[in-house]
Formats: C-alpha cells, structure tokens, sequence
C-alpha cells in the first residue's frame, strides 16, 4: 500500500513540473525554450522576453547560472515593468516642460513662400513669436516642425532667434531655408498652400533679460 502511495505521489509530482521550473544551461537553452513554447505555460510575449533576457544577459556578461526559466521570465518582466514606467515618468516631464515653454512663447506662421535671389533659390517663412511672460525675452531656440494635413512631417527647422521680444509684445520676421528642387519635402512644402499645413513649435530654451534661463 505504501509503494503504491509513493508511486501516485512521484506521478503527480511529474505531472505537475513545468519546463519553466528547470535551470538555465546554454547547452539546452534552444530545446528548453522550445520544450517551454510548447508546454502552453506562457505566451508569445513571454516567450519573447525569455528570449530577449538570455540575449541581454549574454551581451552584459550576467550570470544565469543558477536561476530557472522561471526566474528569469520574473526578471525580464520587472525590467519592463521599470523601463515602461520610466519612460511614462519622461514622457510626462516633457510634456510638463513644454508646456511651460509653450506658456511663455508661441509661434505662428502667417506666411510661406518661395524667392530666388542672386541665382539662389529659397523658401521663406513669415513667423510670429508672441512673449506671454511678464519678462522680457533677450534669446530663445527651437525647432518647427511642418506637417501636412495628416500629421506627416515635410520638414523640421532649427531656430535660433536673438531678436528680443518685451513681455507681452509680439515679434515678426521673415527666415528662409535653401531650396533644393531634387528634395521632396522642398518641392512638398513648396507647393503647399499655408492653410494646408499644420506648424508645431517645439521649444527647446528661453533665456530672460534678467539672466533666468525656461528649458
């Protein structure tokens, strides 16, 4: 009776093991992984952070030697968890700084056009910068960003504006960018019509008159 006993218990012990309970050893990871996939334990995503910890682990040099399949599906999920919510965290200060930035100074585009001057060909941009701060303005830099109708960028500018602009006064002017017929997105922005357009200001810095720097 006693050996019988034995017998069901060592049965439902087997039965009961996952191929996620063995060890790591890189001699057997392929038919371990597979053995894994194929047990219905985990999913295709788990699967692939199994996968992605060990490669991870083999390009930092870190031991597995000792840990399950198990602990290290425990590992590479707390990882994502970490770096999920950091860039959650990041996302969210940027979002807070641009709009900070964005409460100081706007910029709108009033006009775009086309030129050719001495034998050079150029597309001009008439901009607005209006300083909603209550200090003055002495430098700021961003970039602005064109975009089509389906919020599809044709072409990025880099400003770098040393005009100052007084709180609560507005400053206009006209820039250009180099025309290049052979690229698509001039030839694209060219021959788009403002109101066909979408302008995103992405503040990067302003520095105060008073020596405060907003970035």
């Amino acid at each position: 009776m006693k050996k019988y006993f034995y017998l069901v218990l060592g049965l439902i012990m087997i039965s009961c093991s996952s191929p996620l309970d063995k060890n790591y050893n890189k001699e057997t990871m392929q038919e371990d992984l597979k053995q894994i996939g194929e047990s219905g334990n985990v999913d295709d995503d788990e699967k692939k952070l199994i996968a992605g910890w060990i490669f991870k682990s083999g390009l930092t040099g870190e031991s597995l030697e000792g840990k399950s399949y198990s602990d290290i599906l425990e590992e590479a999920k707390n990882y994502k968890k970490e770096q999920e919510e950091l860039a959650a965290r990041a996302q969210k200060e940027e979002e807070e700084r641009r709009s900070k930035l964005g409460a100081a100074l706007t910029v709108a585009m009033y006009d775009k056009g086309y030129e050719e001057f001495r034998y050079q060909e150029y597309l001009t941009y008439g901009l607005a910068f209006k300083n909603k701060s209550d200090k003055n303005i002495r430098a700021f830099k961003g970039s602005l960003s064109i975009k089509d109708l389906f919020d599809t960028e044709i072409k990025s500018i880099n400003l770098t504006i040393d005009d100052p602009i007084k709180a609560g006064e507005t400053h206009k002017a006209t820039y250009t960018t180099d025309y290049n017929q052979f690229m698509d997105s001039d030839s694209r922005l060219k021959n788009k019509d403002l109101d066909d357009l979408v302008i995103v200001w992405n503040p990067e810095k302003i520095i105060f008159d008073d020596g405060t720097t907003l970035e």
